[in-house]
């Protein structure tokens, strides 16, 4: 009697790091087809990248390079809303079901979408090219990965049955807090000359309209800039621990009513980025991962 599969559980950081997770699970043989995203989260994450420096398409041949490849690829060319989009033409994901939570109120919705690269080299992304049946070969040769795949949003309780899919879930899903440029500020130093020039900077035209605020300092024989971004209205969900459980209660169950089976699971924190706080991501993680273990040996 052969031993049951175990379904690996990734947590990390920020999101653009699932991009790596997904293509290590590829190699290592957990993601042997492309298939759904289940992606739930307070955002999207479908942010359009245009191109990149270098190839998604590794041009090594061992399985340790092209680990080492998407480990720095997701970490230099992918942000944390953009990483998705980059999957489905790699071939990793087939269609996207982006869940978000009810306290968003957004409005669910189903679009067919394609995406390739020109030329197939994938560098240079491509969005939308619609290819009619009687089209010239030449164009087909011209997007050689053409990608078509549905993007669907809704709630939980609104996806399909019975699935074996990536299960993606940001804890910003439970407790999020959206205004985070209110809580960026640097300070750098800078020479006694641009301290005494710093009328150049608080009058050009252009500073209202950068979305920054600098304002310059002095600490004994030291200079300094402190910039920061000016502020926007708070937008935060900052629900109880019990309703936290309560949530993650009902997001499991509707999974598990779906007959929903994760190839691979990925957990991001978004604590860095600090769309969920750091103080309370370790609660959450924690309390999703033993609420995860029914789905995980359904």
């Amino acid at each position: 009697m052969s031993r049951k599969k175990t379904i690996p559980v990734y947590c990390f950081n920020e999101h653009n790091e699932a991009y790596y997770y997904w293509n290590r699970s590829r190699i290592e043989g957990d993601l042997y087809r492309p298939m759904d995203l289940i992606h739930i989260d307070a955002h999207d994450d479908m942010a359009r990248p245009r191109d990149f420096s270098e190839s998604l398409y590794p041009n090594c041949t061992s399985n340790t390079a092209k680990i080492k490849f998407y480990r720095r690829f997701a970490a230099t060319q992918l942000t944390i809303a953009d990483f998705i989009l980059p999957a489905v033409l790699c071939g990793i994901i087939k269609n996207v079901y982006f869940v978000y939570p009810k306290w968003r109120n957004f409005k669910p919705n189903r679009k067919s979408f394609t995406i390739c690269s020109a030329f197939g080299e994938g560098k240079i992304l491509k969005y939308g090219i619609r290819i009619k049946k009687n089209a010239n070969p030449l164009l087909l040769q011209a997007i050689p990965d053409l990608k078509r795949f549905q993007y669907v949003t809704g709630i939980a309780e609104e996806l399909p049955q019975r699935r074996k899919v990536i299960l993606d879930i940001d804890l910003d899903y439970f407790v999020c807090c959206d205004s985070i440029t209110n809580h960026f500020d640097y300070e750098l130093e800078i020479t006694r000359s641009q301290y005494e020039n710093r009328e150049r900077v608080i009058t050009d035209k252009t500073l209202p309209f950068s979305g920054i605020e600098i304002a310059f300092n002095k600490r004994g024989d030291r200079h300094f800039a402190h910039i920061n971004r000016k502020k926007v209205p708070e937008v935060r969900h900052f629900p109880a621990e019990e309703e936290i459980e309560q949530e993650i209660d009902t997001l499991m169950a509707a999974l598990l009513k779906k007959k929903i089976t994760p190839a691979v699971v990925t957990i991001c924190r978004s604590c860095d980025s600090g769309y969920c706080p750091k103080e309370q991501a370790q609660f959450v993680e924690q309390l999703l991962i033993n609420k995860l273990q029914p789905l995980l040996s359904s």
